[in-house]
């Protein structure tokens, strides 16, 4: 007896699973639970993850290729004061006429400014994960501030979610859409530790998580563990 009741509702828990009103057309929710691990756009990092990560917006073609950031490093050993100083006078001017009134044009004209004087070395270029190395102990801060602090700088990187930053709330859903992210939180290869920047214009460019771009900004210093940027413009 105990035996057909058991073989009974092993039965009805099949017939159960089955029901064609759980399976047909239902889309899991990726909000509950663990998130799905074919969207890690919805799961967190808490640094730089591999570029080759599934999903992850595309990567974009390098500033300077290898040929021209050599020759670039190369110049810069050169390259005089008054030459360095024309030439953040150069794309001071371009910056602030963005700030007074942002336009795709000017963009265009500072990315093609900024891209001239980096190949000829008159400004740096360098990544972000660059950046944040030589702001981190043991290197000197004075000595990083010498070489950055107060210059306008072409950087790549990449975006980190705002909300990485959250310790008290974990680490929230990734969001996919374009948004106005401001200040800029770029990720480094340090857990946790970022380079952070405020936009020249927060509502005039739309940016994903995780998306990669070059951009134009002003150091600032370090201030915590993270370096922060100012007046930032992505070209």
């Amino acid at each position: 007896m105990t035996r057909a009741i058991l073989l009974f509702g092993a039965a009805l828990s099949v017939v159960g699973c089955n029901r064609p009103e759980e399976t047909s057309g239902a889309e899991p929710d990726v909000r509950a639970g663990e998130p799905a691990e074919s969207d890690p756009l919805r799961q967190g990092f808490t640094h730089n993850p591999d570029p080759e990560t599934p999903g992850l917006p595309p990567p974009i073609p390098p500033f300077l290729n290898d040929a021209e950031r050599a020759a670039a490093r190369m110049m810069t050993a050169e390259i005089s004061e008054a030459d360095a100083m024309e030439a953040q006078r150069e794309l001071e001017a371009l910056v602030q006429a963005f700030e007074r009134e942002p336009r795709s044009e000017l963009v265009d004209q500072l990315r093609e400014t900024a891209l001239g004087l980096a190949k000829r070395g008159h400004i740096l270029h360098v990544g972000t994960d660059t950046l944040y190395a030589d702001y981190l102990f043991p290197n000197p801060e004075a000595d990083a501030d010498v070489h950055y602090k107060g210059k306008l700088v072409v950087f790549t990187g990449r975006i980190a979610p705002l909300n990485m930053k959250d310790f008290a709330d974990g680490f929230k859903l990734i969001e996919q859409n374009p948004y106005v992210h401001d200040p800029l939180l770029l990720a480094t290869d340090y857990e946790l530790s970022f380079v952070e920047c405020r936009l020249a214009q927060p509502r005039f460019q739309l940016l994903r998580d995780w998306q990669p771009i070059h951009f134009l900004a002003e150091v600032e210093g370090k201030k915590g563990s993270d370096v922060m940027l100012g007046r930032c413009i992505v070209l």
